[in-house]
């Protein structure tokens, strides 16, 4: 009923739109609830019905995989027998994995632009492939949550941005009115 109900109803919009939600990224500094937001998009999706019960929401941390952006890409679209020296049977990616539900990638600022670019044509089209292999096509229907603590217009490539057409912000513990920080404080007791 506060500060966060536009925000509410962005990403009720955000899940239910046909076919298969809209991206959204969530922008806000830290400890602002970002990452409680999304799971509350995932419940709010699966009680609208828009996701089966048997879904899952699945939560990858980028910050993780700064440094390493191959093995992100393997974590996310899996990866093949062979493909690399460890690769030692078929992996099914986080992407699969969350068919059907939610997808979160927090701290997407940290994804390398290589990154960035390849979830352009997973975005656009719903497709994809393995790592190892450029012949068959996988597919999965997911919707996508990003979160930031950085400014995305300033972080993210362009074109990535292009493809999230919900961002919104959610405003520091600061901002929020003096009877908004009371319920909090007193939900946190409770």
């Amino acid at each position: 009923n506060g500060f966060l109900s536009s925000v509410v109803e962005q990403c009720k919009a955000a899940m239910c739109y046909p076919d298969n939600g809209l991206p959204i990224m969530i922008y806000g500094p830290t400890g602002t609830g970002k990452t409680l937001l999304a799971n509350t998009m995932y419940d709010y999706a699966l009680h609208q019905g828009v996701i089966e019960s048997n879904s899952r929401f699945v939560s990858v941390n980028c910050s993780e995989y700064a440094n390493n952006p191959e093995l992100l890409t393997s974590n996310l679209f899996g990866h093949v027998k062979g493909a690399y020296t460890s690769a030692e049977e078929d992996q099914d990616g986080l992407i699969s994995l969350a068919n059907g539900g939610v997808l979160f990638l927090d701290e997407v600022h940290c994804l390398k632009a290589e990154c960035q670019e390849k979830l352009f044509l997973f975005m656009d089209q719903g497709i994809y492939h393995r790592v190892g292999d450029n012949e068959k096509w996988y597919k999965s229907n997911v919707r996508i949550v990003f979160a930031t603590t950085e400014n995305p217009d300033k972080v993210l490539l362009k074109t990535l941005m292009r493809r999230i057409p919900m961002t919104i912000t959610i405003p520091s513990l600061e901002q929020r009115g003096t009877q908004e920080r009371i319920e909090l404080l007193h939900n946190i007791f409770s």
